[in-house]
């Protein structure tokens, strides 16, 4: 068994608090959320306490039961337009081998499908975007450069290693006013309440 670190041990007791709350919220006993969950109700009060690592598979069940995606339980989401995060700021959910690991930065809770695009944009250059339906957001992944955002008037610039969650039911562009190319991922998904 592979002994955790601090870090480690702040993200275990945060998914217990996230999942009691949610529990709790929802007016759920911990009897009924493990029979939802087919999780059993020892292991799911030791996950409440911060006293138990679950399994990846074992936090999907309790997400799914909940009603709320995987990432919910393993970073909180700021409600904003724009959310950045820099690479050492992505909560660390799984690891391996030496140099292996699972890393979650943010979550969207737009309802639509979702696509993924490689995008560059060469020094200089800009994209302008139309507005998408209320409640639409882009996920971007920075690769190589740092990418300049405008959304709504405001600036942002998210370098390499860094990911940006925005809010696409509004005006916004990517710029690249650098020298180099810019590359990043971006996943789009359009709201469909």
């Amino acid at each position: 068994m592979t002994e955790v670190d601090a870090a480690g041990q702040s993200l275990i007791a945060l998914v217990g608090g996230t999942i009691k709350k949610l529990r709790t919220a929802q007016r759920v006993s911990v009897t009924d959320l493990a029979k939802r969950s087919d999780v059993s109700r020892r292991m799911l009060t030791a996950i409440e306490a911060g006293n138990a690592n679950a399994s990846l598979v074992t936090l999907d069940k309790i997400a799914r039961a909940l009603g709320v995606e995987f990432s919910a339980l393993v970073r909180s989401r700021i409600d904003s337009p724009v959310e950045l995060l820099l690479e050492d700021e992505a909560s660390v959910v799984w690891q391996g081998a030496e140099g292996s690991r699972g890393r979650v930065f943010t979550t969207t809770k737009s309802q639509g499908p979702a696509e993924m695009w490689d995008w560059t944009l060469a020094p200089g250059d800009r994209y302008d975007a139309e507005p998408d339906p209320q409640g639409s957001e882009e996920m971007l992944a920075v690769v190589n450069g740092t990418l300049s955002l405008s959304v709504d008037g405001a600036s942002y610039a998210v370098p390499a290693g860094g990911v940006a969650r925005i809010a696409t039911d509004r005006t916004y562009s990517y710029i690249n006013s650098s020298n180099e190319a810019v590359n990043f991922l971006r996943i789009v998904v359009i709201n469909t309440p």
